[in-house]
C-alpha cells in the first residue's frame, strides 16, 4: 500500500491571533464558538462550563472558551 502525500502546512503568522479584536470581526471563530457551545449541551451538567455566547467579546475570551471546552472533552475521553 503507498502511503498518502504529506502536506506541508505553513505556520501561522503571529500577527493573526490579536487578543483584544472584537470577536463580531472574526467569523470563523465566532462559528467554532458557536460549535462547541453545541457539544457542550450534550455534556453531562456538572462538566458545563456555564459561559453564554454573549459574554465571549474577544479572541482571547475565545480561545479560552474553546480551551475549556476542549479540556473538558479530552477529560471525559479519557475515562471511558
Amino acid at each position: 500500500m503507498s502511503q498518502p502525500p504529506i502536506i506541508r502546512v505553513p505556520k501561522t503568522a503571529r500577527s493573526s491571533y490579536q487578543p483584544h479584536r472584537p470577536l463580531w470581526k472574526n467569523t470563523l471563530l465566532q462559528n467554532q464558538v458557536r460549535h462547541f457551545l453545541e457539544v457542550e449541551k450534550d455534556l453531562p451538567p456538572e462538566h458545563r462550563t456555564d459561559i453564554v455566547y454573549d459574554s465571549i467579546k474577544t479572541e482571547a475570551d475565545a480561545a479560552e472558551y474553546i480551551r475549556r471546552v476542549t479540556e473538558k472533552l479530552h477529560s471525559l475521553g479519557a475515562k471511558t
